[in-house]
This record gives structure tokens, sequence and C-alpha cells, in this order.
């Protein structure tokens, strides 16, 4: 029996290089396999939920007001409502972070950690401060470099939207535009918050312009920004970002109303505070029930 000649694929399994390659690509699945199941947890729990929108009959009274919802009608407190422009997207209160926990606990806990996880894979370190980088500060680069292409024509479509309010529903910016006004945004509004939070804030922005999907090809794309601070194994540098591109595309079906303010980034009222703010109004206006 003759032994087979040793070549540099037999050499490399021995080398440990080619073992770190695979625990790298494993590491790799893991990761994209985690984001995919976050995001067909977040449809699903979109698919099981019916909107609730109430059809507004009445407001002739100025704190009880009478409406429809499901062939019912019944009368519910102005205060605990919001009206909504038909002109605006379509409204979801499965999407409705400041009134429904559960897509909170999902968007912040599940969905925010796992994105934050495939962009810090990668990320260049300092030897000397290994968290000196964040990915919030690369968000911000990228912003930054993208909007000093054409600076002047930017800043003057800024400004002439603020004077004009143009930008309501974000369809007169272009998606650049828009990042480097979310996250001036973000900045200006809670200076004192950490990263992560100003990082939860952004994927709050961009879910609730359904832009997520094109601010991603933006990250992914600036190769002068991202050679900087990405190490080649990164999914930011890799084929790998199209795929969680088209995962996100998905995500722009749904409709989302989430705080931007990260203490506000859970949902303001407990059932028991909602009922006793109700039966303080009906005692205020005197419209008493029993079944309170």
């Amino acid at each position: 029996m003759t032994t087979p000649p040793v070549t540099m694929e037999t050499v490399n399994i021995f080398d440990g290089k080619g073992m770190e390659e695979n625990a790298k690509n494993v590491t790799q699945s893991k990761m994209l396999q985690e984001l995919k199941a976050v995001i067909r947890e977040i449809i699903q729990y979109f698919q099981e939920k019916e909107p609730e929108c109430y059809k507004i009959t009445s407001m002739k009274d100025e704190h009880c007001w009478v409406g429809e919802l499901n062939g019912r009608t019944g009368w519910f407190p102005s205060k605990f409502v919001k009206t909504l422009d038909e002109r605006s997207k379509k409204y979801s209160r499965a999407g409705d972070g400041f009134v429904n926990d559960e897509i909170i606990h999902l968007i912040k806990h599940k969905f925010c950690s796992a994105l934050s996880s495939i962009l810090q894979h990668g990320l260049k370190t300092s030897l000397l401060l290994p968290n000196s980088n964040h990915i919030w500060q690369y968000i911000e680069e990228v912003s930054n470099h993208e909007i000093g292409k054409d600076f002047q024509s930017v800043i003057s479509r800024l400004v002439l939207c603020k004077t004009f309010r143009l930008d309501d529903e974000g369809k007169v910016l272009t998606p650049e535009e828009l990042l480097f006004r979310s996250i001036q945004k973000i900045n200006q509004t809670h200076p004192n918050e950490d990263m992560n939070s100003k990082f939860q804030s952004f994927i709050a922005y961009a879910l609730n312009e359904q832009v997520l999907h094109l601010w991603w090809e933006i990250l992914c794309n600036c190769d002068v920004i991202k050679h900087k601070w990405y190490r080649g194994c990164s999914f930011v540098t890799s084929p790998a970002w199209i795929e969680i591109k088209c995962e996100f595309r998905v995500l722009c079906n749904f409709t989302f109303y989430l705080p931007d303010v990260p203490h506000r980034f859970t949902s303001n009222k407990t059932k028991e505070n909602l009922r006793r703010e109700v039966s303080e109004m009906l005692v205020k206006h005197h419209l008493f029930s029993w079944d309170l």
C-alpha cells in the first residue's frame, strides 16, 4: 500500500488555516440564519394580527367619540385614539410600538440584536482599544461621505423641503438624504444616549420609513469607507449583503410606527394604567359605568 503524496491541500488540513476558515463560515452562516429567523418571526406576527382601525362616526363630544370596529358600534375616550391622515401610509396596529408590547420586543430585543451582530462581524478594532469602533460611528461616516458627494444641492433640497414641508412622508428626499437627515435628528434629539440606543433609533427610523433595504445597500456599497472599517471576512464586504438586502425588502410590505426615542422604546401604558385613566375620565365627566 502506497502513501498518497503530500500536497498543499493536505498540508492546509493540518496547519489550522482550513479549520479556521471553516469556523468563520459556520459563524457567518449561523448569524445569517438567526437574522432570517427573526425576520420570519416578524412576518408571521404581522400575518396573524388583524389591523384594528376605528371608523369615527361622531366627534360631537370633545371627550367621547363614537365609532365602528368590525361591525360593532360604540363610544370610546378620544384621548386614547389617534386620528390618521388618509393620505398617509396604511395604519397597522400590529406595527404600532406605542400601543403594542410584542412588536417592541421583536424589534428591540431580537431584530436589532441580530442585525447588530451582522454589522459587528469583521469590524476592525484597535489593539490598544478593542471596543473603540462602533457600528453607529460607521453609519455616521458613511452618511457624511454620501451626502458630501453633492453637498450644495443636497443642502438646498433639505432647506427647500423644510421650508415647504415637502418631506412629511419621506417621498421627496433620496435615500441618502433621508439617511443623513435621520442621523442628524437622532444626534440632536438625544445626544446623551449611548451608541447602542442610537442604533436602535436608527432601525426604528428605517422601518418606519420603509427604507431599511435601501439604507443597507448604502452602507454596503460605500467602498471607500467600508474597507477602512471592515476586514474582508465581514458581511458588509462580502456578496452576502445582497442576500440580506432581499430579506429586508420583504419588511417593506408592513407598516411600522415605532418610537424613535430610546427610553420610549417600550410600551407607554400598561392595561392597569389605561383602566385607571379611563375610570378617572368617566368620573370627571360624569359618565359612570358599573362594569368598571
